[in-house]
């Protein structure tokens, strides 16, 4: 019996269907991932924290070719996210940074599309991201710790006081693993 490779993929979603595609795929038996955060909302009556996905119109699979079809076949889902005509694999360890990094910040997450320019490489020492390890950027004067998910084009960040982190490479320009 030939044994099936699996990998991780992120698929363009109708507005709003993130959760609908997750469920859906999940009644399928699709490993599947939604990364979520809680923003608060403000209404003209109340504010109430939400949670809602981190990264809009996305959801990632993992997959093998036997499934590949049937995950993009299901209700809500519009595409893999492509380059050169091809559905871009992501690696799992990526998968996994955003997991941790989202299980150990108690703090808001934040999003942002805007090219950063890689920095020094950093492991925190204290607090709620303790062990993680990211690239910085000065922004606002404040250092960020940034785990970068290349496949996405994008970043997420969060404050770290520079007192809570240990340089472990300055200004590298190869990419890591956690």
């Amino acid at each position: 019996m030939e044994k099936l490779n699996y990998h991780w993929y992120a698929i363009y979603t109708k507005a709003n269907g993130e959760k609908r595609l997750f469920d859906h795929l999940q009644v399928k038996n699709i490993e599947c991932y939604l990364p979520t955060r809680k923003v608060l909302k403000t209404w003209s009556d109340r504010k109430k924290w939400v949670e809602e996905p981190l990264f809009k119109c996305y959801i990632f699979v993992k997959v093998s070719f036997k499934e590949f079809f049937n995950a993009l076949n299901t209700p809500g889902a519009i595409c893999y996210i492509s380059f050169g005509g091809r559905a871009q694999s992501i690696p799992e360890f990526q998968i996994t940074n955003v997991r941790n990094f989202l299980h150990q910040c108690d703090q808001e997450v934040s999003l942002t599309y805007e090219h950063i320019q890689k920095g020094a490489i950093v492991e925190v020492l204290n607090g709620s991201l303790k062990g993680i390890k990211g690239e910085v950027a000065n922004i606002y004067g404040q250092v960020r710790l940034l785990i970068r998910v290349n496949s996405l084009n994008c970043s997420l960040y969060a404050n770290i006081s520079r007192e809570d982190v240990k340089l472990i490479e300055e200004n590298s320009a190869q990419r890591f693993s956690c």
